[in-house]
């Protein structure tokens, strides 16, 4: 085999093994974004802010746009003024469960997420809700873990 070749193949091998260890370090941080949008959901069905809280940064930039909505919170106060007087006390029943997506972007401490959930709830004064809903997340990676600065879910048409 002629030297030129082997030092090709020995090259592509050597970005293949190399580079193979930066995709699974991308692929970690794209699992715990996947976690921490699963804890969200998890913590909107529980209709407890206590389990939503941890999830949030708690700094004036962060946002909120639920599928109701006619305005934006903004701000860790706002927000979670709003999830408890606009959903939790709204909700006697809510669960989110995905059926597309999430779809996830790692850049650094920075991720994004779209997707697709199957929002169903119960209203507390009886109604109920069923309906598709876009899903769009920005995530900020603060002391290891990975936090929500923006959240805008809105209902499919």
């Amino acid at each position: 085999m002629p030297r030129a070749v082997v030092h090709a193949l020995a090259f592509a091998f050597a970005v293949v093994i190399l580079g193979s260890g930066t995709g699974h370090a991308q692929q970690a941080e794209v699992n715990e974004v996947k976690a921490a949008i699963d804890a969200y959901h998890a913590a909107l069905g529980s209709l407890d802010i206590a389990k939503m809280e941890p999830l949030w940064s708690h700094d004036a930039n962060v946002m909120l746009i639920n599928p109701r909505d006619k305005s934006i919170s903004v701000g860790w106060d706002a927000v979670r003024k709003h999830w408890v007087e606009a959903t939790f006390n709204l909700f006697s029943e809510l669960a989110a469960t995905q059926v597309d997506g999430p779809h996830i972007v790692v850049n650094g401490n920075v991720a994004w997420s779209t997707g697709i959930v199957n929002s169903m709830g119960k209203l507390k004064a009886g109604a109920a809700t069923n309906a598709p809903t876009f899903e769009i997340d920005v995530f900020e990676k603060r002391g290891g873990k990975w936090l929500i600065v923006s959240h805008v879910a809105r209902f499919s048409q």
